[in-house]
């Protein structure tokens, strides 16, 4: 999302186009992002306020995917949370039981509203044995003012505190986010290509899952990043406009 169709709340040059183009021909666009820090209504209410067209596209997040697998392996277990008010509730309306005291399983979002008692408090719960899970990895987000810390960067506050990674990692470019997404829509791996700006999680993932891919310039990875040759499965375009070539 952030740096592949938009930057903070502008919209990258293309992308309204391409997703009524996509919509035009059939497509189902979604919105697939890492970014925990908003929920899906509220990344799909900010892309609207952008200019992008509500019904041309849907968003899912690595917070649908970790209430999912709360729900699916930790059902019973009391969660404490690091993020925002809105993702809280987000949490607790679709059942997870959240908690400020002994939880089993601590979640690390992107907490644009970190404290410092929040932060202390998640490291406590670390050291005490609680089950960790991060919703992503990506160490900065892109935004107007430049790139901003992420959930990375909070992971590793968390491990010079305490020593300890996160248990499971929900997000990209781990394929829980992918899998959960596909059952949810009914389809298989051949049905869906994946457009993403960062190599190390939506070009990593697409290739941990075997589905096709395009890695757009005008995020987080510059051409001078491409240090490797990618496999021939991943097409390297500049930006989402090129992609309206080809239609």
């Amino acid at each position: 999302m952030d740096g592949t169709i938009n930057i903070g709340s502008k919209p990258l040059p293309g992308a309204v186009e391409l997703f009524k183009k996509l919509k035009q021909k059939g497509k189902e666009v979604v919105v697939l992002t890492n970014n925990s820090s908003r929920t899906s209504r509220e990344h799909l209410e900010k892309l609207v306020d952008m200019g992008f067209e509500r019904g041309t596209f849907s968003v899912y997040s690595s917070v649908d995917a970790t209430i999912t697998h709360l729900q699916r392996y930790h059902k019973s277990a009391r969660v404490y949370l690091l993020g925002t008010r809105s993702v809280r509730q987000e949490f607790v309306e679709s059942g997870v039981q959240i908690t400020d005291e002994s939880p089993d399983v601590v979640v690390l979002a992107f907490d644009t509203e970190l404290t410092y008692e929040k932060l202390k408090r998640f490291c406590h719960f670390v050291r005490k044995g609680a089950l960790y899970i991060a919703t992503h990895p990506d160490i900065n987000c892109p935004s107007e003012e430049g790139p901003i810390p992420d959930a990375g960067s909070l992971m590793a506050a968390v491990e010079s505190s305490t020593g300890k990674l996160p248990d499971v990692i929900v997000g990209k470019p781990n394929p829980h986010l992918i899998y959960s997404l596909l059952e949810r829509l009914k389809l298989g791996r051949s049905d869906v290509a994946l457009i993403g700006d960062r190599l190390y999680t939506d070009i990593e993932m697409a290739k941990k899952v075997g589905i096709d891919a395009v890695l757009v310039l005008s995020g987080e990875t510059k051409r001078e990043d491409l240090m490797c040759s990618l496999p021939s499965t991943v097409q390297v375009l500049d930006s989402v406009a090129k992609i309206l070539e080809f239609f």
